[in-house]
């Protein structure tokens, strides 16, 4: 599948620099906030929250704050270990480097920290984890290029119902409540959610209540029958099944992996 070479989370201020050089693996970068610009084999590409940039292995790049406020960003290293794993995946297969703008940037965050805190904590199976949220993220990348056409009024909506959701999201939400905010049918709301971020509005609210649980899990002494009735799940089973669904591992082993960093 890939062979990963590097994986790291860095936030830093807007004199950032890094010298050029020639790149040795494949990078996939995703900026989670401010602002940054990059110079590969002589094209300089402008960065800013949400973007992903692909640069293939072999390319002469730099990089560069914006003088204006730092950055947040996550950086992966690989190689693929063989060439029809490169030819599975279009993004890999023309070896240029591509900027593509996400627009469910909450959900790839998430992700892109899940996969930071596997490489660091080394845990059981954490190379197949790590290989299988790359992908993940290769992939949305990918469905986001290919959906760049999408008409401005449906971004527009979703972005309404992503922007209720942060703010309710310990609140009981049903869908229709979502498609009277937006007064569309439930039906049209959660086609046209999907179509435009690849999940149901209600697979973004649960996204949201994991993300938000496993940092109180981590960062706090509340239990996890307290957490799942703070995030608004009906019961604790339910919450087990959907954080295991999403992160892959029931919140229950979040206790090892707090030993892992101490």
């Amino acid at each position: 599948m890939f062979e990963l070479v590097f994986v790291l989370a860095e936030e830093v201020d807007s004199s950032w620099r890094k010298p050029e050089s020639v790149t040795e693996c494949d990078i996939f970068l995703f900026v989670e906030s401010g602002s940054l610009f990059y110079g590969i084999n002589g094209q300089r590409i402008a960065l800013t929250k949400g973007d992903f940039l692909y640069i293939p292995e072999g390319s002469l790049r730099y990089g560069l704050g914006d003088r204006v406020q730092g950055h947040k960003k996550y950086a992966v290293g690989f190689r693929t270990a063989a060439p029809e794993t490169a030819a599975a995946i279009p993004l890999l297969g023309n070896r240029e480097h591509r900027l593509i703008h996400c627009r469910n940037s909450d959900y790839v965050k998430q992700r892109f920290g899940l996969l930071v805190q596997m490489w660091i904590g080394k845990l059981p199976h954490y190379q197949t984890i790590c290989w299988g949220i790359l992908l993940e993220m290769l992939g949305i990348a990918e469905r986001e290029s290919e959906n760049a056409h999408v008409p401005a009024k449906k971004i527009s909506l979703v972005t309404d119902i992503q922007t209720y959701i942060l703010s309710h999201y310990r609140e009981p939400i049903r869908i229709e409540l979502l498609a009277e905010l937006v007064d569309r049918t439930p039906n049209y709301v959660t086609k046209i959610f999907r179509e435009v971020t690849g999940q149901t509005p209600i697979g973004y609210l649960h996204q949201v209540r994991v993300a938000s649980a496993r940092d109180l899990l981590l960062n706090t002494h509340l239990t996890i029958g307290q957490v799942a009735d703070m995030m608004g799940f009906c019961d604790q089973s339910y919450f087990n099944r959907v954080y295991k669904r999403i992160m892959g591992h029931p919140p229950s082993s979040l206790q090892k992996e707090k030993r892992a960093y101490k």
